[in-house]
């Protein structure tokens, strides 16, 4: 009976714990290292970086070097180490997305300390006049709506950060470790020009960012159907929380152990 029971409750503490399904559509993914041809940790990047989705691969400036430190909880084996002075990976052909509502775009970030100046991070259009993606502002983290506005509402962390830039129905919000920090109505110009993962997505060597990025999605979905948990954050190991049928089953077990202690006591 007290194995029974305990298995029961293992049972419904593994139902509690399952996760919803997803609700986005990932359009784009560069993980920066896992789909890369002979990819190995302290090596060259690759010439180009593949885009395990979209198919829009993104071709290497400088010499980034693919690093062992990675996020944690993702399953990522591999990021892209970025110099800040002259490496990035870039595609001037085009937009990966031309999306002004209902998208994402995410990333995992760790930066080595630099402050000077403005750094891309992860850029769909024109830095200038079009697009969004996610940016180092300062000693900040934020987004950029090229020709609209650069917002920066977190500052930039030693260490593994995730952001996610989301408009859905007309609202902007920025997440931090999954956590929104920014909501306003601004929107994106719509993008044209290119992609870009740190640096400037049409201006090899400029707006360069110094550190770490991994895991870089955009993505879609239906108006309102958003929500945090759909972003490549998976939480810590929750709080076991048992479903009622599983505590009913918990009593009627307990409930029989202490049956069969009182019949032993009365036996002896």
């Amino acid at each position: 009976m007290r194995n029974a029971v305990v298995f029961l409750a293992g049972f419904g503490l593994a139902a509690a714990a399952l996760p919803a399904a997803a609700t986005i559509t990932v359009l784009n993914q560069w993980h920066l290292g896992e789909a890369d041809a002979g990819a190995s940790a302290g090596g060259a990047g690759a010439a180009a970086t593949v885009d395990s989705v979209g198919s829009f691969n993104l071709n290497k400036v400088g010499a980034p070097v693919y690093a062992s430190d990675v996020p944690p909880r993702i399953g990522s084996m591999l990021s892209m180490a970025f110099n800040g002075t002259t490496d990035e990976y870039m595609n001037t052909s085009g937009v990966a997305s031309t999306l002004t509502d209902n998208f994402g775009i995410e990333v995992w970030v760790k930066s080595n300390g630099n402050t000077s100046g403005n750094a891309a991070i992860a850029y769909n259009g024109n830095t200038s006049n079009a697009g969004w993606g996610i940016y180092r502002g300062g000693a900040n983290y934020g987004f950029l709506y090229g020709g609209i506005t650069l917002t920066t509402p977190t500052p930039i962390s030693p260490q593994w950060t995730e952001l996610a830039l989301v408009r859905d129905s007309g609202t902007t919000r920025f997440y931090v470790n999954g956590a929104p920090v920014y909501a306003g109505a601004v929107g994106p110009n719509p993008p044209s020009g290119g992609v870009g993962i740190g640096g400037n997505p049409l201006s090899s060597g400029f707006e360069l960012f110094d550190g770490k990025i991994d895991e870089v999605r955009i993505f879609s979905f239906a108006p309102g159907a958003f929500s945090a948990g759909d972003l490549n954050l998976p939480a810590l190991a929750p709080t076991p929380v048992l479903g009622l049928r599983a505590l009913g089953l918990l009593a009627l077990g307990l409930c029989g152990l202490g049956w069969l202690g009182l019949r032993r006591r009365i036996s002896g």
